[in-house]
């Protein structure tokens, strides 16, 4: 069965609550800190314009004093970066793009628990290729950069080594749990792929661009008897040993 995009349960759900949670505790914390910053941008406001008034003329104080009000509103209540919103979004995207797969034959499964793990399936994928575990990640930055320096994987200055062997493990995790092999990739949203067909292996990881995913998996080497009758087998299989995350 394959969830929809956006819904409970679906791509980017767990990410998403994660995300949500950590906004509330920010609002949280704006609100207590403007009961003092609030008074304090007030005061400048005055003390500012009142200068600005007397040196020049009155429009220019108030245009001073509303100029100090907002920074100060500004400052109090400006957002952090939020990775797992990122994150949520970047799921959602791949959820999109593996769409027409399940319309192909494929069964496509999104943001599955690991049995005694916190961690997260982002996507499942089975076809006649076999299962394919795919993570997503939002690389964005206009500062940074994929590179692969002495085989290891960089993004900007840091090392993703970490990342990867987490990428390896979960899909370990959904071997063990369906009884057959299970292909770790990575699908990349924003970030250029070094390499001719933007793609790359590392530490037993497939990298590739997001975009150029679906095709990677329909031009996979189909393997002996992954027939229409055990994709929906293991497709059942995963949806008893590997729930939807939270449920």
């Amino acid at each position: 069965m394959t969830m929809a995009p956006g819904r409970r349960g679906g791509a980017g759900a767990s990410a998403r609550q994660v995300a949500e949670a950590a906004r509330s505790a920010e609002r949280a914390a704006q609100h207590r800190r403007a009961k003092v910053a609030l008074p304090v941008t007030a005061v400048c406001a005055v003390v500012f314009g009142i200068a600005a008034g007397t040196a020049t003329v009155w429009q220019a104080g108030l245009v001073v004093a509303l100029a100090v009000a907002a920074y100060g509103i500004r400052q109090t209540y400006r957002r952090a970066d939020n990775s797992w919103a990122k994150g949520a979004a970047g799921e959602v995207a791949t959820a999109r793009l593996l769409a027409p797969l399940a319309r192909r034959g494929y069964a496509v499964l999104h943001d599955r628990a690991i049995p005694g793990s916190r961690a997260n399936l982002d996507h499942l994928v089975i076809g006649t290729a076999g299962v394919a575990y795919v993570d997503s990640k939002a690389w964005r930055s206009k500062k940074s950069r994929l590179r692969v320096e002495g085989g290891t994987l960089r993004y900007g200055r840091y090392d993703q080594s970490e990342a990867l062997r987490k990428v390896a493990w979960e899909a370990e995790q959904a071997s063990r749990a369906l009884g057959c092999e299970v292909r770790p990739f990575v699908a990349v949203h924003g970030a250029k792929i070094p390499g001719p067909r933007s793609r790359i292996e590392v530490q037993g990881v497939t990298i590739v661009a997001a975009k150029r995913l679906p095709r990677l998996l329909q031009n996979l080497m189909p393997q002996p008897g992954w027939t229409a009758e055990r994709i929906t087998a293991v497709e059942q299989l995963a949806e008893q040993r590997l729930p939807p995350h939270g449920s």
